[in-house]
């Protein structure tokens, strides 16, 4: 699957993940992809990866794909392809995203009440006060996940070489961090507080972001200390 991994079970039943690699800043990265069954048995593709036969034929063994969500104005770039792959599903995303892939078409705002209403199964948290992400985590009852794109970031012994050592440099080596290219543009760190904090309230067992390990020990605690580090009080 043009360096996919196979799709992983997180949940059994109701989330499985796929990662494929990504050159980003000169590093290459795992980027992850998250599908979530919804109690009414199709499914939600958090970050779509590229659009593949055989990925197709693993899906089509869980349900029907109905929902493509785009987490922030970063995590779009397959999405269109994706959305050609699968017509018959609903793509939810921010409006910063659009700016950035004039290729993109969203149905839904990842904000709007429609799509609390179609997926009452899912919180919405926006990621304030960091217009740079414009990131909106979320929160999955059923399981008790945090389902997020760059609100933390995680290198460990899995990763390519090249990110092993950036990460090492950075702080992020085997530790939760706020990305590097995050670090400084936070220009509103109450807003950001006030949205960590509200993460911080679910009880989530496990988060789940694009460039990490399945965090599950001691989750909301890592989130925490991630961004205390950058002078986020909470």
């Amino acid at each position: 699957m043009n360096g996919m991994s196979a799709l992983t079970a997180v949940v059994d039943g109701k989330i499985w993940v796929l990662d494929r690699p990504v050159w980003f800043a000169g590093v290459r990265l795992r980027a992850r992809s998250t599908v979530v069954r919804l109690d009414d048995g199709s499914l939600l593709l958090h970050t779509p990866p590229p659009p593949t036969a055989a990925l197709a034929e693993e899906l089509r063994a869980l349900g029907r794909v109905r929902w493509l969500l785009v987490p922030n104005c970063f995590h779009h770039l397959s999405t269109p392809a994706a959305a050609a792959y699968f017509p018959e599903a609903q793509v939810v995303g921010p409006a910063s995203a659009l700016k950035r892939n004039k290729a993109l078409s969203v149905h839904m705002d990842i904000q709007a009440a429609s799509f609390a209403e179609q997926l009452p199964e899912f919180e919405a948290l926006p990621l304030l006060g960091v217009p740079f992400l414009d990131e909106t985590v979320l929160y999955h009852r059923p399981t008790q996940t945090l389902l997020g794109a760059d609100v933390v970031l995680c290198a460990g012994a899995a990763d390519h070489w090249t990110w092993r050592w950036a990460a090492r440099v950075t702080g992020c080596y085997e530790r939760v961090r706020v990305s590097p290219d995050v670090r400084k543009k936070i220009p509103d760190k109450t807003a950001a507080a006030r949205s960590i904090h509200a993460m911080l309230e679910r009880p989530a067992e496990r988060l789940i972001v694009g460039h990490a390990d399945v965090i599950e020990k001691d989750c909301r605690d890592a989130l925490a200390e991630a961004w205390r580090l950058e002078g986020v009080e909470l």
